[in-house]
């Protein structure tokens, strides 16, 4: 009985793949590569710039006329200063002077750097489920569409944000919008089965690695050619990326096919936005009680690597936001040299993802993860145990393997559950988990890096053997089930 259970699952996720055609199928892949990677080109081109704006409102953001009584231009040229900026950082102040952070002005723009990148996943997280699940309802292409609209409109309001009340602005509106990667998720498991779903995946992955290389390096560029007595911080990245966006926008629109065609009968608008809300409140986020898996088995697995999702999404993304921390006490880096850090690990994992994910045989999904937490708890050790530059590059070098497999593997895995008609959802509440961890992982590991140093990878690393154990025994219940299936 359970056996014909799991087999009506697997029928009903692989139907939308073998009703697509072929061509149909390809164009998604091909439309969602291009646009995944030009938008987060777009997207990432902030990372460098982000301590020389905190740095520049700290210095003009102290107090003035309110911005409602001038317009928009008007304030692009001659600045207002709302002082919203620091009104926020003596909270931040206080709070570093209580948990004995130095409290000097380097340190406090950073952790106010990393306030705003919390805000921006945890609103992600309370808005990628409404998403999900409106793709499933009115299908994929417009609910991306409408991500994309709102992307650009953030990157508007931050090209034109003379106040530093603005800036928060255009990322509250990215943060909100930012739902077309669990989006494109989604639309990986409508085309693609069995095999082809890894390459999928890996597809993502290979889009977030050059993404993430090429961004920075053309924010640096063109904040260099910039003028910063007009008022707006970075104006002329913020409109490069404002430009990519619209024409990713564009791209999309004249070339996404529809992968996914809503039953008659889909949930109103109504019952989405209820059932969104209802997955906001993290107990019935962990439950998947309205993903279309009936399988008590299955059930049970959804819990179990949703629970590893956010474990680890939580300890890594504390290690990957404090790195920058490590290497200005350990070596003194500067700007430039961090630079060419965040390549080298982008570097490895395009080759990761490139050459090694994609070819991964399906069925190895959870073994894959299960060397990607191992790499990323022994990287984090070398860090901590170790202090010279040779050595440190080498942890890198594991860490950036763990950072280029787990999460595409968990992906995979997960997008082989729930109905055709549910995919979307489920992937969606599977990425509002992953924010959710990624909202609170800088905080708690800035806490524990600026009380403890260094000691706090130590911490990290034994936390990391929770997901390394929930994985294992995932993986000898699967060993388990294919022997009896053998006999």
């Amino acid at each position: 009985m359970a056996k014909d259970n799991i087999n009506a699952v697997r029928e009903t996720t692989n139907t939308p793949a073998n009703k697509l055609d072929a061509k149909i199928t390809s164009r998604a892949l091909h439309v969602l590569f291009w646009s995944l990677l030009i938008d987060l080109i777009a997207f990432s081109s902030i990372l460098p710039l982000m301590p020389v704006i905190l740095e520049y409102y700290r210095d003009n953001d102290s107090g003035g006329v309110p911005s409602g009584f001038l317009p928009l231009v008007m304030e692009f040229k001659y600045p207002v200063k709302d002082g919203l900026y620091h009104a926020l950082q003596r909270y931040i102040e206080y709070f570093a002077a209580s948990v004995h952070v130095p409290g000097t002005t380097h340190y406090n723009t950073v952790f106010f750097g990393g306030a705003l990148g919390s805000m921006y996943c945890f609103l992600q997280f309370l808005f990628g489920p409404f998403f999900g699940a409106s793709s499933d309802s009115y299908g994929r292409r417009p609910v991306i569409l409408i991500s994309m609209v709102g992307i650009s409109i953030s990157y508007a309001v931050w090209a034109f944000s003379g106040s530093f009340a603005l800036f928060v602005l255009s990322r509250v509106i990215g943060g909100v919008s930012r739902a077309n990667v669990s989006l494109w998720t989604a639309v990986v498991s409508d085309v693609t089965e069995g095999k082809k779903r890894n390459k999928g995946m890996a597809l993502i992955g290979i889009a977030f690695s050059i993404g993430f290389v090429l961004g920075p390096m053309l924010g640096a560029f063109m904040s260099k050619r910039d003028v910063f007595d007009n008022g707006a911080a970075h104006f002329q990245p913020a409109m490069t990326a404002l430009i990519i966006s619209l024409a990713n926008l564009l791209l999309v629109h004249f070339t996404l096919p529809e992968t996914h065609q809503p039953v008659k009968d889909s949930d109103t608008s109504k019952e989405i936005i209820s059932k969104a809300f209802l997955r906001i409140n993290p107990l019935q986020l962990f439950s998947f009680r309205t993903t279309g898996v009936t399988d008590k088995e299955y059930h049970e697995k959804l819990r179990k690597l949703s629970l590893v999702y956010f474990a680890y999404l939580l300890l890594f993304s504390g290690v990957e936001f404090t790195l920058s921390f490590l290497t200005r006490e350990r070596y003194q880096y500067t700007s430039m040299q961090q630079g060419l850090m965040y390549f080298y690990i982008g570097s490895i994992m395009i080759i990761i993802q490139g050459g090694y994910f994609r070819r991964l045989p399906a069925g190895n999904e959870i073994k894959c993860a299960l060397h990607g937490v191992t790499a990323v708890m022994i990287s984090t050790l070398m860090m901590a145990m170790f202090t010279d530059q040779h050595t440190y590059y080498v942890a890198l070098g594991l860490y950036s393997f763990g950072s280029a497999t787990v999460v595409p593997s968990l992906t995979s895995v997960i997008s082989h559950y729930g109905s055709a008609e549910h995919k979307g959802k489920l992937i969606g509440i599977f990425r509002s988990i992953g924010a959710l961890a990624r909202s609170f992982g800088p905080f708690l590991a800035c806490s524990a890096f600026w009380t403890r140093g260094s000691f706090c990878y130590y911490i990290i690393a034994i936390l990391l053997l929770l997901p390394l154990m929930i994985l294992i025994g995932i993986k000898r219940n699967e060993t388990i089930a294919k022997n009896i299936k053998s006999e």
